[in-house]
């Protein structure tokens, strides 16, 4: 009869728990972190963009990070324009018609150009938790 023997098997299952336990602390507060740079940016986005005597500010002010949810069995946050500005208008609205434009007014796609000229800086901001994370349990 054939016999099998390992050796070592069981440090790495115990590293392996230990990585999973690190993940499990580290994706909320990479998250978080993540979601305060998108915040940023889309605010910066804003300010550059929509530069004259009408702009009240309120969009700006209004981008708000979501808490942590899940779906599809992994977590996600949102950064998004909140509430209503000063004349009762839904700022997730006038950022939308901001976005996509209507048909006396063109585009002025705010919300995708602060997307992709955060996307590395969100990246690396997530990277730097994670790896501050991975340096802390050890």
């Amino acid at each position: 009869m054939a016999r099998f023997n390992v050796v070592g098997l069981d440090d790495l299952q115990e590293q392996m728990l230990q990585r999973a336990k690190i993940a499990e602390e580290a994706v909320p507060e990479m998250l978080k972190a993540g979601g305060a740079v998108m915040q940023e940016a889309q605010r910066a986005e804003i300010r550059t963009m929509f530069r004259s005597r009408r702009s009240t500010g309120d969009l700006a002010a209004s981008i708000v990070v979501s808490k942590i949810k899940e779906r599809d069995n992994g977590k996600m946050v949102e950064v998004y324009p909140d509430g209503k500005d000063r004349r009762g208008v839904r700022n997730a609205t006038k950022g939308f018609v901001l976005q996509y434009g209507r048909k006396n007014m063109p585009a002025r796609p705010w919300f995708t150009a602060a997307n992709t000229k955060a996307a590395d800086a969100v990246n690396d901001e997530m990277r730097r938790v994670w790896e501050a994370k991975q340096n802390d349990g050890r």
